[in-house]
């Protein structure tokens, strides 16, 4: 069962199966538990590569769920026209916290760290009102600049001679740097396979 299905027309997405989104919107549980929690932020691989997707799946989940029972108003549906809003501030928020700076204070202060995964399942409940409205050009638009900025972060996490974030070591910095990059291209190629199951590949006139 796909995770991901197309639906309302050919820019159009949403998470696919009410168990499968109540499993994902549960998953960050696991950092209640003080050692999980502590494994998982006290790399920047684990915190990077496991936790932001975590939180941010968890708000994809919860967007649907809620979408699912409560239709938008016309208020809504014109802030979020053609998920333009809701793409930029999931961009914006996952830019942030890839700032060597933001990490460092995340990892020392409770309330910087309470204050990421507030904002990560914001962005992640943006992301996914955004992915179900957004047309191809806006899609490649975002994921282009979102591409950009992981490979960018990547590339200068794995080069840099020296430690960007106190709180993690170099060896592990330039791991993430490697993961990013991955990241970056596994997000090009997951875009290219959704368009090429469009018409025109999204920018022709939709059946």
């Amino acid at each position: 069962m796909r995770l991901i299905s197309i639906v309302n027309g050919p820019y159009a997405f949403r998470p696919f199966g009410s168990r499968i989104a109540w499993c994902v919107l549960c998953l960050p549980c696991v950092l209640l538990v003080a050692p999980v929690r502590n494994a998982i932020e006290s790399g920047m691989t684990l915190q990077m590569l496991v936790e932001f997707p975590l939180l941010s799946a968890s708000g994809v989940a919860a967007a649907a769920l809620v979408s699912r029972r409560h239709a938008g108003s016309r208020a809504i549906d014109a802030l979020m026209h053609m998920g333009l809003a809701p793409l930029l501030c999931a961009s914006l928020c996952l830019m942030f916290w890839m700032v060597p700076l933001a990490l460092d204070l995340a990892r020392l202060h409770a309330g910087v760290n309470a204050a990421k995964y507030v904002s990560l399942l914001v962005a992640g409940a943006a992301l996914q009102q955004g992915l179900k409205r957004a047309p191809a050009a806006v899609l490649v638009f975002y994921a282009g600049n979102l591409v950009w900025a992981l490979a960018t972060v990547g590339m200068l996490f794995h080069d840099a001679e020296t430690r960007l974030c106190a709180s993690f070591l170099l060896g592990d910095q330039r791991l993430a740097g490697i993961g990013l990059i991955g990241s970056a291209v596994a997000i090009t190629v997951a875009l290219v396979l959704y368009l090429r199951q469009l018409p025109g590949f999204g920018f022709g006139a939709p059946d």
